[in-house]
């Protein structure tokens, strides 16, 4: 049974566009669960769905649903390796601009915060974003 055919399903294609009308104009697992449900029920009872087509169907699901799964995990990897990569900033010099984008600060970098996917330092009480590090100062040598 075809998409088509379950959108004309009851004269109702509001609650199939509904499905494609999301913020990134992708089918997620949810609505690719609403759309096999509604496909189940709207059809032909003398001509059901043929068993090759529900597992391929199933089949897809699990794909989508691993794939997703996968995206989670490499979006928090990535997350640490941002904070991986920062952290040789910690207790280092560096000078940074200020949050109006032209006063700079010159301080020691006293911890780091990952807020939102973006990562800051914190330098003289302050919290900046790593982007606004302009400079980072060399120790002295004794």
């Amino acid at each position: 049974m075809s998409v088509g055919a379950v959108a004309g399903a009851g004269n109702d294609t509001s609650s199939t566009k509904d499905l494609f009308s999301s913020s990134q104009n992708d089918l997620g697992k949810d609505a690719f669960l609403d759309l096999l449900v509604a496909q189940l029920s709207h059809q032909d009872p003398l001509e059901p769905m043929e068993n090759e087509e529900f597992i391929a169907q199933m089949a897809t699901f699990s794909q989508l649903e691993q794939a997703i799964n996968l995206n989670d995990n490499f979006e928090a990897f990535m997350k640490g390796q941002s904070l991986a990569n920062y952290a040789s900033l910690m207790g280092k010099e560096v000078t940074a601009l200020d949050t109006d984008g032209e006063t700079e600060l010159t301080g020691t970098v006293e911890s780091l915060v990952l807020e939102n996917g973006k990562t800051y330092i914190s330098v003289n009480d302050k919290t900046l974003p790593v982007e606004n590090i302009i400079k980072i100062n060399n120790p002295k040598s004794i």
